[in-house]
């Protein structure tokens, strides 16, 4: 089997490979990239952030638990910024690479395709793919405002606003002109939300046009083993794949796509409970250690779901779970789960 596993280059910034988290509002806390990096992710962005938030509120620390990054545990890692105004990110840029907790971040990212109605209608996410004069301008002036730095700027989007006008080939150019070092395509219409099947033919569309570039392109949508991932390369010529939905409560699928796409045998593997009560705790403690325990357990729920989806037997222990209100509360209910 063909040895797909190979490094990307996004400008000066050398990913040693290409599976990576996708960012994912809820879920790619740092813990959460933590973890998918120790089985396999190379590369994790964080949840979208408001560039204008930061403008105007004058300051990170509001949004820190979103922006919060850990370079040495988690590996490369982009901070993704969403916005319709150039200049809420000429100056976001800079105070987020002057801040001496972020500035080891590897790469800026700008959100182009999140479909959210509250997002969305105020202009930014996916409504810039109707509006791609002001991308282009938003993109020129984040790469403007990071090259002092040495940051490069990359862009997710998506296949368009509706299937009547899917415009992700001519815009990845646009993104590529006005100098993003890496694109990445969910292969899905704003109008689709997380609906129906991604469309890995615009995928192909979009590097084909991109190709003579040399910016690698990522490739987001139906991703789910290694098997999926290794088909995505293989029918779209895409450079690297990032895991969604695929990765919430299984970070294990890093370990298959990593395998499969270094040409070895593998075979997806549903962990045991003691594993997966392991890596339970550990999410939660990550989270209530950067949220306190009474946020950080309220919203470790929804993980703890991902990561129990499926399996037969748990729905008992999962509703006494989505009720625990502390961490002791919790441990009590995984000791109990993987004793089961």
């Amino acid at each position: 089997m063909e040895n797909l596993w190979h490094a990307i280059s996004i400008g000066d910034v050398v990913i040693p490979g290409n599976v990576a988290l996708a960012p994912m509002a809820g879920t790619s806390t740092c813990i959460f990239r933590t973890i998918s990096h120790e089985y396999g992710s190379v590369w994790g962005v964080t949840e979208l952030v408001s560039a204008r938030g930061i403008r105007f509120k004058e300051s990170l620390d509001i949004s820190m638990r979103y922006l919060q990054i850990d370079p040495e545990n988690e590996g490369p890692v982009a901070i993704q910024l969403f916005g319709f105004d150039p200049d809420d990110f000429s100056y976001a840029i800079p105070h987020i690479l002057e801040d001496p907790r972020l500035s080891d971040v590897s790469v800026i990212d700008i959100n182009m395709g999140c479909p959210v109605l509250k997002v969305v209608k105020t202009g930014c996410g996916a409504a810039l793919m109707k509006n791609p004069i002001v991308a282009g301008n938003i993109i020129r002036a984040s790469v403007a405002a990071a090259k002092p730095y040495g940051k490069p700027i990359t862009v997710k989007f998506r296949s368009g606003w509706d299937e009547a006008h899917i415009n992700a080939p001519e815009f990845a150019r646009i993104c590529v002109e006005a100098g993003a070092s890496a694109l990445t395509i969910h292969a899905r219409t704003q109008t689709q939300l997380y609906r129906g099947q991604a469309d890995w033919e615009v995928i192909r569309k979009t590097k084909e046009a991109i190709a003579d570039t040399g910016i690698p392109l990522w490739g987001n949508g139906d991703v789910k083993d290694g098997a999926s991932a290794r088909a995505m390369i293989e029918q779209t010529g895409v450079d690297g794949v990032m895991v969604g939905r695929g990765a919430q409560g299984n970070p294990w699928v890093f370990s298959d796509i990593r395998a499969t796409l270094s040409g070895e045998e593998s075979e997806a593997v549903r962990p045991d409970r003691k594993t997966r009560a392991s890596v339970i705790r550990r999410h939660l403690l990550g989270l209530c250690e950067q949220l306190g325990e009474k946020t950080g357990v309220k919203e470790m729920r929804s993980q703890i779901a991902f990561y129990l989806k499926g399996e037969r037997g748990t729905s008992e222990i999962k509703n006494r779970l989505m009720t625990a209100g502390t961490i002791s509360e919790v441990e009590a209910l995984l000791t109990e789960y993987e004793n089961g």
